[in-house]
């Protein structure tokens, strides 16, 4: 009995370090990440089962341990990842009246703030990418917004660009994302960017690593 509690410790043990650690390049695609999670997830899950199973003498309570190690780090492995979040905070009239727009205006898309909280932070903690944007048409239709970061380190890109896609109707927005910053010390550029069928901006903003 001693033995098997040592090695589904063991496991446990490994599943908290292998869930807190993080990717040098960052938060990307959310589709990306929860697939990379769902494999992490099964590869470790498979591992964890061999060693408990080894350990007790039992490959039947290295299978069922295993496979739930396996769920757990795919579930914290995509929310690792990234957790997007975009919801309106203007209607069209409320963004338009802001604006003081008119339909003889044409389109208006604008990226009315970029933020990154905190501004300073140390290597390996997290920042909150943000966004406040304006999409405003004379039809007032939805349609697909996509919306981009891009980070950088002295002109050189860091990991792959972040691009997400909704579907809006006229009206102000809010976007984050959680980014893991990397562990080189700088001041960083993020390059946020609203692209649609009415139009497209961009803004940029910094964060320093200390």
């Amino acid at each position: 009995m001693a033995r098997k509690i040592l090695a589904v410790a063991m496991a446990l043990a490994l599943m908290a370090a292998m869930a807190g650690c993080v990717t040098e390049s960052g938060y990307y695609s959310p589709e990306r990440s929860a697939g990379a999670g769902a494999l992490g997830g099964a590869a470790t899950g498979a591992a964890i089962g061999s060693i408990i199973g080894a350990a007790t003498g039992s490959p039947a309570t290295g299978a069922w341990v295993g496979a739930a190690a396996g769920g757990v780090l795919g579930a914290v492995g995509g929310y690792l990842y990234a957790e997007h979040r975009n919801s309106e905070i203007r209607s069209r009239q409320a963004a338009a009246q802001s604006y003081n727009y008119s339909a003889a205006r044409g389109n208006v898309v604008a990226i009315d703030q970029a933020t990154v909280t905190p501004s300073v932070v140390g290597p390996g903690q997290q920042v909150n990418l943000g966004m406040t944007y304006t999409i405003l048409t004379p039809e007032g239709y939805p349609m697909p917004v996509t919306l981009y970061r891009e980070v950088r380190l002295g002109g050189s890109l860091v990991g792959q660009p972040y691009q997400f896609q909704v579907q809006n109707a006229n009206g102000t927005f809010t976007d984050a994302v959680p980014y893991n910053v990397p562990s080189s010390r700088g001041t960083y550029t993020v390059i946020s960017r609203v692209t649609s069928s009415a139009g497209s901006a961009e803004k940029v903003s910094y964060f320093t690593v200390q």
